[in-house]
């Protein structure tokens, strides 16, 4: 990482202490990232013994919903931000209310967190968004089938990620079901589009109101989870800049400081919509790392201490990243079938020591010329590795 700091921010860097909630592989990057910047310190919170984050960062054993264990890490830092939403807002809330710095603010958590009111502020902000209502039964559902028809997506307001908290309706039979997958649950409705490509792009602003777009990139996923993201968007100009005319207006109306992961809809019609906004580092960004000026992590610590914005253009004409998922329960070995170039592909793993079906263990990212080539050669890099 070449970081390029000017003195004043090389002596706000140096005595700053910057706590994250979680010690993941987010937290990892964060953390990696803040070292490489010369941050003070660097601290996490994390239930799990040696979390990922821990390899470079101190951690406190706690878990991320803990009002106590939340107010140790405040009490050891300067500036509080996190790598996962599903925690506890209205404990920030009072750290806040007691004087902590906590970007991004609880406040802008507490929205993105219910995912349906999440889609009522976008949509009251004219962002285009996919319809969307909230149901409580089955005849709610058959109501919206009816105005809509088929297919419709059912979804939890809260605590879904990677298609966890998501039921496809694709007729009145599928509804029983879809209700009992996520019983208990507040949920809502939205309508199906007819997608051509997922897209998403990481988006920061500082307190001074800067704000910052890294490229526009192709996701593709696979069982609801982004296995492959492509380095420009291989679509038309027009359609990168309206989607970073979006984002742009979504982070804007939220006030927000951090960095945010945008991912959002391209129909077959040629219409954007925006489907989300994660407040925080993205598996989406992943890429950034080695292929743009500044990768996303640096972007985030350089938003919540309000130093200027980094370079977000690409320093390669292509990149791809493949996630590493597991493929098996059990204790994580990693194994090469070959070697591979080094100066073109990176390989991040994650230091998880247990392996799951899809539990992300890792990313490769390959750099090149055109997205042929560099997607090829990241297939043939991920075929050749288990975990």
């Amino acid at each position: 990482m070449n970081v390029q700091l000017n003195p004043e921010e090389v002596a706000i860097v140096a005595s700053t202490h910057i706590g994250i909630i979680g010690g993941g592989q987010l937290g990892l990057m964060i953390s990696e990232a803040g070292r490489a910047m010369g941050y003070g310190e660097l601290t996490v919170l994390d239930p799990t013994a040696q979390a990922p984050a821990s390899a470079v960062a101190r951690q406190i054993m706690g878990g991320l919903k803990d009002p106590q264990a939340l107010r140790e890490l405040a009490q050891q830092s300067d500036i509080l931000t996190y790598e996962i939403e599903h925690i506890n807002t209205e404990a920030l809330e009072q750290l806040q209310a007691d004087g902590y710095t906590i970007y991004p603010s609880p406040q802008i958590l507490a929205i993105i967190q219910n995912k349906y009111r999440q889609k009522e502020f976008l949509d009251q902000h004219a962002i285009p968004v996919a319809p969307f209502r909230s149901v409580e039964s089955r005849a709610d559902i058959e109501e919206l089938a009816r105005t809509w028809g088929y297919p419709l997506v059912l979804k939890a307001k809260k605590d879904a990620y990677d298609g966890r908290g998501n039921a496809r309706i694709n007729a009145p039979e599928d509804i029983e079901t879809a209700l009992a997958k996520l019983a208990g649950r507040e949920l809502y409705v939205e309508q199906c589009l007819d997608l051509k490509k997922e897209l998403g792009l990481m988006i920061a602003r500082n307190a001074r109101g800067e704000i910052s777009a890294h490229p526009v990139v192709e996701m593709i996923h696979e069982r609801d989870i982004c296995q492959t993201v492509l380095a420009p968007a291989p679509i038309d100009p027009r359609l990168l800049e309206e989607a970073q005319a979006i984002a742009h207006k979504a982070i804007a109306h939220l006030n927000a400081i951090g960095i945010f992961g945008v991912e959002l809809f391209l129909d077959k019609a040629g219409k954007l919509w925006l489907n989300e906004i994660a407040p925080r580092p993205h598996n989406l960004g992943h890429y950034t790392i080695e292929a743009c000026q500044t990768s996303q992590f640096e972007q985030h610590l350089r938003a919540i201490t309000n130093l200027a914005l980094g370079d977000t253009s690409m320093r390669y004409p292509a990149a791809v990243m493949i996630n590493i998922l597991g493929e098996r329960n059990g204790p994580a070995e990693v194994r090469w079938q070959k070697h591979f170039d080094t100066t073109c592909i990176f390989v991040h793993l994650y230091g998880k020591r247990e392996t799951r079906v899809d539990r992300k263990m890792g990313h490769i990212t390959v750099v090149g010329e055109t997205l042929d080539e560099v997607h090829q050669l990241a297939q043939e890099v991920r075929a050749s590795l288990s975990i």
